[in-house]
């Protein structure tokens, strides 16, 4: 539960930070999609039940906060946490490779299906100019900040993991 109570904080944290903090920083040139940093960490971390929640609330509160379809996001996030969580049991977290290439392709394709969805079907097709101007501006944010936030969720993931297991063989808690 304390696990759940932590990863919706970290998720308000950063949701804040995308829609209200970056966006207002003007030599940033772009905005990180942080719901996809999280979205792909806890899921590598925690496996595709775990991500794909995190993906549904990072999506949900993406679509709340931006206009279209409501649970267009939401169902994007959902197969990236989803898909992202098969790999928790074949990789090691602490390595941050495999994040990093989940994190690309997906918000490569998170993006071109935004252009798909929002510019290519009202005749604008441009998509070279959408790709260098927007795509990979915040592609290269996103994975900065993936770097960046990866060991700080990676650290709390642990001490959470070390806390369930004390709680578990305690004398105190009964099944």
């Amino acid at each position: 539960m304390r696990r759940k109570l932590v990863i919706f904080l970290i998720i308000v944290v950063c949701y804040i930070l995308q829609t209200a903090v970056f966006p207002m920083i003007p030599f940033l040139g772009a905005v990180p999609n942080l719901m996809m940093v999280i979205t792909v960490s806890i899921a590598f971390m925690q496996g595709s039940a775990e991500g794909a929640l995190t993906g549904f609330i990072c999506g949900l509160l993406l679509d709340i906060s931006n206009p279209g379809p409501l649970g267009f996001s939401a169902l994007l996030f959902v197969i990236t946490g989803y898909f992202s969580g098969t790999f928790a049991e074949k990789y090691f977290d602490e390595d941050i490779k495999l994040p990093l290439l989940l994190t690309l392709v997906f918000d490569l394709v998170y993006n071109t299906i935004i252009y798909i969805a929002g510019f290519l079907l009202r005749g604008r097709t441009d998509f070279a100019g959408y790709l260098k101007n927007i795509i990979l501006p915040e592609v290269v944010s996103t994975l900065i900040m993936l770097m960046l936030l990866y060991r700080i969720i990676l650290k709390l993931n642990h001490v959470m993991r070390e806390k369930e297991k004390k709680g578990i063989y305690s004398l105190w808690i009964r099944d």
